[in-house]
């Protein structure tokens, strides 16, 4: 009896181990590792999921405005 339930509970130990949940990758996918064309090397990552509000091209441009303007970003004014 200990020898056939010992694999078996082995066996669900590992799967469970190798079974991971990435919720906060979940909605998104996954860039494998490549070559560019300079012969560097890119390494793999998750890329964000793709908005499906309807507003995400007026809050886009809302955002790109704020930093051209008056964000973190901007550029300093030179004084002459």
């Amino acid at each position: 009896m200990k020898t056939k339930l010992l694999p078996l509970i082995l066996a669900a130990c590992l799967y469970s181990c190798s079974t991971k949940d990435d919720s906060k990758n979940s909605g998104g996918t996954y860039v494998s590792p490549s070559i560019n064309y300079k012969g560097q090397f890119r390494k793999g990552h998750f890329r964000k999921a793709m908005s499906t509000d309807k507003n995400v091209y007026k809050n886009r441009s809302r955002s790109k405005y704020y930093y051209q303007t008056r964000g973190k970003y901007r550029r300093k004014k030179k004084n002459n």
